[in-house]
């Protein structure tokens, strides 16, 4: 016998653009959406189409917070450790102050 799926959540916010999470009875996905190209495969006739990227698969929320935290912080480029460890702090820390002050208030 077969079961049926339970339905997947999308959690998005600002503040993980442009990544955001999906979250179904087994796991967090983190996920990007992605705009192709006029040439991609995926575009119909020359026009470009936007579709989800699965990017990584946690089995607890806060590791897909932390990989988002670490991925915007990858995007730049940095000429010395100091700031990326800097960078990768704030950008880790205004996300779990967000996520704790909204578990304060359920």
């Amino acid at each position: 016998m077969t079961t049926k799926r339970k339905s997947i959540q999308t959690i998005t916010d600002p503040l993980l653009e442009p990544y955001f999470i999906t979250k179904d009875e087994y796991s967090f996905a983190v996920k990007q959406n992605v705009k192709s190209d006029a040439g991609h495969f995926r575009s119909k006739k020359g026009t470009p189409k936007t579709y989800e990227k699965s990017l990584f698969y946690y089995p607890h929320f806060e590791q897909a917070i932390q990989k988002i935290a670490k991925l915007k912080v990858e995007n730049g480029n940095y000429n010395n450790l100091e700031k990326y460890i800097e960078d990768y702090e704030l950008i880790s820390n205004q996300i779990k102050i967000y996520t704790d002050e909204l578990r304060s208030t359920i």
